[in-house]
């Protein structure tokens, strides 16, 4: 049961108060209910290629059972067909599924357009439907190839037979009529990208084996130890394959996803050296075996001079890399196992488990639960040490970030920690410093600042400032890569919090890109007051109205000067907080007769040698109807569209035939 908050605290750039959160566990893997080494590697695997993902409350779900639709989106990833949907996302090939179905343009491209998926006898898909793994298997072989006269037989047990043939059913099961889990599908993907097709060779090539060194997120880059570099596909941030050997995959030149051929080690950590003093080296050779690795420093280059005082090093000999965190966390000690005296796992900040590196173990001794310490991690999430929280150096400096659900992630090195439980809405999308003194408690510390200055996404600056190799970018709590953001810059209003790492780059860029504002139509309205006396002369009221969607509205009045627009423009207003009027209103910029041709899809327009973003919740406006529309209605509707922005964002679109 959550408890009430405990202590409050209101400051100029800071808001302190206690967070209470329900018992639970860290994410030691990606995901918090993914044990088994070998399914979390490939659920990683596939989550750099688009195939699957988690859910917000970070857990897979490995055996919630997936739909024929939901399996489409899979396969449409898995055949790097995601460039394709906009061709088929307006077509109805199957009476159940329309085009404002969400899953119409995946269901539809590998019906239409790969020719792998048929409906039913009736003509119907079925798309909720639990998919079989029959189903699956039969759909994965026809990407492989393989055609119904190649297999014969009595489906499903035919299809099943050439599957475990082909290699595609390995550790998956052999029940044709069993519904597919994610756990299933997972595997299923993972043995197609390795399986041989009809004709011989893999659906997509696959390197030589290597070892990954980094993945950058941020420019769309992986990099491995034979000193390639490969342009990614589906970039993403991810730390979870690094130092792992396998093989990249490969389309088109660019880089899939990476597919591990051995899951005997995921790149944790197995030791570590507590650096003593500022820029010492003691005890690295000794890690490494050696004395010509390479060091990063909460993922960006560095040297021996960049390290400080407790400062926590691991090294990675499949990259003969050391990999350097500084993310201290003081906390109140409140459990462990099996014993305080040779502790392997430790409870702290309510609730979320920790491991503990065999190297820590005496330094923990040292405390009991019931006492405060910092924690000194690892950049895989893991306890290198603890020490007394006093100190410059021992001071937690361990920050989070909120997300839209409540989940608090706190950063460590290039990667998060879920802690157990959730925070309270009024901290959603807000940098935390973390922290407890307490048993059952967390305390968060709202953060505020940033750098001066806009993002520009590809020149990789805020500001004068340039971004760190592996900067992290949050918008609105979740985590993206910087190529995500659909425009090319990302005004300063618009970042909430930005931190300068030791080297003087940016390292953490939190956005926050909703906005209180309303946009719409604006709309100028004349009403005659009621007449009181007799022999009156009638008076009129001038009331200014923005329109934002059928049957939404508001209006402030009477007519101020300072409003200068006229019936018929588009607007961003805000309303004052007691609901009386506006307190701002400025007109969007025009852009007029933009052609359909300037469109990538529904998310991004570029026009006059600028790119501008779509939200999906962008207002759109037909003339001729007098009528708010959809996006999806209004692009079938005119070939050309006016186009209203603010702050490189498209806030409304208007069609006229």
């Amino acid at each position: 049961m959550k408890k009430r908050i405990l202590t409050a605290l209101l400051a100029v750039v800071m808001v302190m108060t206690t967070l209470v959160l329900p018992a639970g566990a860290a994410e030691t893997v990606r995901f918090s209910d993914l044990s088994d080494t070998n399914t979390a590697v490939a659920v990683e695997s596939l989550r750099l290629m688009g195939v699957l993902d988690g859910y917000g409350d970070g857990t897979f779900r490995p055996n919630r059972q997936l739909t024929r639709a939901q399996f489409c989106k899979m396969v449409t990833y898995a055949v790097d067909g995601a460039s394709e949907l906009g061709r088929y996302r307006t077509v109805t090939i199957f009476p159940d599924v329309k085009p404002s179905h969400w899953a119409a343009g995946y269901i539809n491209l590998a019906a239409k357009g790969r020719s792998i998926i048929a409906g039913y006898p009736d003509g119907k898909f079925y798309p909720e439907r639990t998919v079989t793994l029959g189903q699956a298997v039969t759909i994965l072989l026809r990407l492989l190839g393989y055609k119904d006269e190649d297999v014969g037989g009595v489906w499903p047990d035919s299809y099943m037979a050439v599957g475990a043939t082909a290699g595609l059913t390995d550790g998956v099961g052999t029940d044709g009529n069993a519904p597919l889990t994610r756990v299933q599908a997972a595997k299923l993907f993972v043995n197609l990208l390795q399986a041989q097709q009809k004709e011989g060779g893999t659906l997509y090539e696959l390197g030589e084996e290597t070892e990954l060194l980094s993945i950058d997120g941020g420019t769309g880059t992986l990099k491995t130890s034979d000193g390639k570099q490969y342009p990614m596909a589906h970039p993403v941030a991810t730390s979870s394959l690094l130092g792992t050997r396998g093989r990249v995959v490969l389309s088109k030149g660019k880089a899939l996803t990476f597919l591990p051929q051995s899951t005997s080690s995921t790149g944790n950590a197995a030791a570590a050296v507590i650096i003593y003093a500022d820029r010492s080296a003691v005890g690295l050779n000794t890690l490494a075996g050696n004395d010509n690795y390479q060091i990063y420093k909460n993922g960006s280059p560095a040297t021996v001079g960049d390290l400080r005082k407790n400062d926590v090093a691991t090294y990675y000999p499949a990259t003969n890399s050391i990999l350097v965190c500084d993310t201290r966390v003081t906390v109140y000690y409140e459990s462990c196992e099996p014993n305080p005296d040779a502790p392997t796992k430790i409870e702290v900040l309510n609730g979320t488990e920790l491991y503990v590196l065999p190297t820590a173990r005496d330094s923990l001794a040292a405390f009991k639960p019931g006492k405060q310490m910092t924690l000194l991690l690892t950049a895989d999430g893991q306890v290198a040490g603890a020490v007394e929280p006093s100190g410059t150096s021992a001071r937690g400096n361990a920050l989070g970030v909120v997300s839209g659900d409540g989940t608090v992630q706190l950063l460590c090195g290039t990667g998060t920690i879920q802690l157990a439980g959730t925070a309270e809405e009024k901290y959603s999308g807000q940098v935390v410093r973390i922290s407890a003194d307490k048993k059952d408690t967390v305390t968060l510390t709202v953060q505020s600042g940033s750098v001066r200055g806009d993002l520009d996404v590809s020149a990789r600056k805020l500001g004068s400032k340039s971004l760190a190799e592996n900067a992290m970018v949050f918008d609105n709590g979740q985590m993206i890569s910087l190529s995500q953001l659909n425009t090319g810059l990302v005004r300063e209003a618009q970042i909430k919090y930005a931190r300068t790492n030791w080297a003087g780059q940016i390292d953490l860029i939190v956005l926050n890109r909703t906005t209180d504002e309303i946009f719409g139509r604006v709309f100028w309205e004349v009403n005659r007051l009621p007449v009181t006396e007799e022999g009156q002369e009638p008076e009129y009221e001038e009331l200014l109205g923005i329109q934002y969607g059928n049957g939404k509205e508001d209006r402030v009045g009477p007519f101020n000067m300072r409003y200068n627009v006229q019936t018929g423009d588009y607007a961003a207003v805000k309303l004052n907080r007691n609901g009386s009027g506006f307190s701002s209103l400025i007109k969007l910029s025009k852009m007029a007769n933009v052609s359909k041709d300037a469109w990538i899809g529904k998310d991004v327009v570029t026009f006059g040698g600028r790119t501008y973003e779509v939200p999906q919740d962008v207002l759109c406006y037909n003339l001729d109807s007098k009528e708010w529309t959809t996006l999806e209605k209004a692009l079938a509707y005119a070939d050309t569209a006016n186009l209203y922005a603010k702050d490189g964002v498209i806030r409304v679109v208007e069609v006229k035939h």
